[in-house]
């Protein structure tokens, strides 16, 4: 048969069938008088082999030990590979573990804290929901499991108080309509009532690392504020120093 028979009956192209005889995996077959190259069926089945063992995820320089037979490699070379299969089906579940949290939104960034964020936000703005979002996110990716189990059993105390979602809906509020009374005023409420808690926050960034993170996450925090939510900031920032 020739090269495109061949080809087509394997499955293959002939681009591909002309690499295996390159590389030394098929034979050069010999030529009719119209200078066609003419393979045999046992050519068809060596190349079937090839095909079936590149399928499998053996590199094509391992592939002439499994054809020939060489039994002292072939069992390391699939020893190795099944090893890397189960590194990726490991990596792939868990992107699909994600993809599912993604598509459900049944869980955010920071694995497990949805719960009390979702009893914090609850009638907040979009823009503050966003900037939770994002913090929760730097905590899931620069934080520990054992302090964003911290966090968990923080911001659940926080959410049992009706008082801090409702003064989240304050500060959502403010604007340029916004007098200096009105932003002192909700900042003294803000620090009395984030005093309990403070201590615990600092004690989870306590390390130079964790140090960091929280200046990022106030910084971050005065990125998704109007100038009206900035000064309230800042003022129980003076507070609670």
């Amino acid at each position: 048969m020739r090269s495109k028979d061949m080809a087509d009956l394997a499955g293959v192209t002939p681009r591909t069938l002309r690499h295996y005889r390159q590389i030394g995996l098929l034979r050069e077959p010999p030529r009719d008088r119209n200078g066609y190259r003419r393979y045999g069926v046992a050519d068809l089945v060596r190349l079937l082999r090839i095909k079936g063992l590149a399928a499998a995820g053996i590199a094509l320089s391992d592939i002439p030990s499994f054809l020939e037979g060489r039994g002292a490699g072939v069992g390391d070379v699939l020893d190795t590979l099944d090893r890397q299969l189960a590194d990726q089906i490991a990596r792939l579940e868990e992107q699909r573990r994600l993809v599912a949290r993604l598509k459900s939104d049944a869980d955010l960034p920071g694995a497990g804290l949805s719960q009390p964020f979702n009893a914090l936000t609850e009638g907040r703005s979009e823009a503050a929901i966003e900037a939770w979002r994002e913090q929760l996110t730097l905590f899931a990716q620069l934080l520990s499991q054992e302090d964003l189990a911290r966090l968990y059993a923080i911001y659940e105390r926080m959410a049992e108080s009706a008082a801090f979602a409702e003064l989240g809906k304050r500060f959502d509020a403010l604007g340029p309509q916004s007098g200096d009374d009105e932003i002192a005023a909700l900042a003294k409420e803000y620090s009395h009532h984030f005093e309990a808690v403070l201590p615990e926050f600092r004690d989870v960034f306590r390390v130079h690392r964790k140090a960091t993170l929280f200046e990022l996450i106030n910084a971050h925090a005065l990125t998704s504020v109007n100038d009206s939510q900035r000064k309230m900031l800042a003022a129980v920032a003076s507070y609670i120093a």
